[in-house]
């Protein structure tokens, strides 16, 4: 019996072309790769990771699959709105998601003819690093053919500092992604960090009133640190303040007095370890011109 196979073809009209959202995914350098892959031999060090199933979640519309088996981590609500919609009935109610305790991975594959079965055979962490085992297994195919959307979503328990997340399927075979906002500019660590993205930082930003300011940035390696700050058109207005800095969870940015109220804190980006970016008040990089807020070595 021939199987009936059904595409579904939208009318383009000018102007009215649907828009895909492509989540870029940084990559993560090839020597980190290694040293995830050469921690995951050791299972000795490993610290198992409680995770459940959540129901009731599918993944937007917008959201382009490039690969057979893809992969999304969620560490904030930012990242999950723009990710997964909510179905929400009289019958179902989706169970809210403490992304301060727990982190969200999503294991979907492109729309095929066939119907898979995902799931996470176990989860846990190697020092810095959350490793999630999972399995894909094709059910059946439908006897009448049409596109079916395979994915699984995960919450799993979130430990303290995460700078790598891998997905590692039966074969043992890694895909290693790097959690929250770090990029190839990262630190790999906390002892690179202090190594070798410390020291002084310099650079003229946007000023609301004027010109710009000259910032110039100590950030010391025992968490402290020194900026000083003049007004080009006005040299006498020249602030200078003392404080202490911390990382992130992900070692993506950091910020200045992050012991003080919100509003007299100041956070950085790391670009790279010569480079430093202002974020705003919400610690986002500043869509329009990022490159003006960038202090250098």
């Amino acid at each position: 019996m021939r199987k009936l196979i059904i595409f579904l073809i939208p009318f383009i009209i000018a102007g009215c072309v649907p828009r895909r959202t492509e989540v870029v995914r940084p990559s993560v350098p090839k020597s980190t790769v290694k040293q995830v892959e050469a921690k995951a031999a050791d299972m000795s060090q490993a610290v198992m990771l409680n995770f459940k199933e959540l129901e009731g979640y599918f993944l937007r519309n917008d959201v382009r699959l490039n690969n057979e088996v893809n992969f999304f981590v969620i560490d904030n609500d930012k990242n999950f709105d723009g990710i997964l919609g909510q179905s929400r009935t009289m019958a179902n109610v989706v169970r809210f998601v403490d992304l301060n305790k727990n982190i969200v991975a999503v294991i979907a594959m492109k729309p095929s003819l066939a119907v898979y079965e995902i799931k996470i055979i176990q989860t846990y962490v190697i020092e810095n690093n959350i490793y999630i085992e999972y399995e894909v297994s094709q059910k059946y195919m439908p006897e009448v053919g049409f596109f079916i959307s395979n994915m699984k979503t995960f919450e799993i328990q979130r430990p303290g500092k995460i700078l790598n997340v891998s997905f590692v399927n039966a074969d043992r075979t890694m895909t290693v992604l790097p959690f929250g906002r770090r990029t190839v500019g990262s630190p790999v660590n906390v002892d690179a960090m202090l190594r070798q993205y410390t020291g002084r930082y310099r650079g003229t930003i946007p000023a609301a009133d004027g010109p710009g300011i000259s910032m110039t940035l100590y950030l010391a390696g025992d968490y402290t640190y020194r900026l000083e700050q003049t007004y080009i058109n006005n040299p006498a207005r020249t602030f200078e303040t003392y404080g202490k800095w911390m990382p992130s969870e992900d070692l993506s940015f950091f910020t200045l007095d992050y012991d003080k109220n919100a509003q007299e804190q100041i956070s950085f980006y790391f670009i790279d370890r010569n480079t430093i970016e202002k974020l705003d008040i919400n610690n986002e990089r500043i869509a329009s011109s990022p490159e003006f807020y960038r202090l250098k070595k």
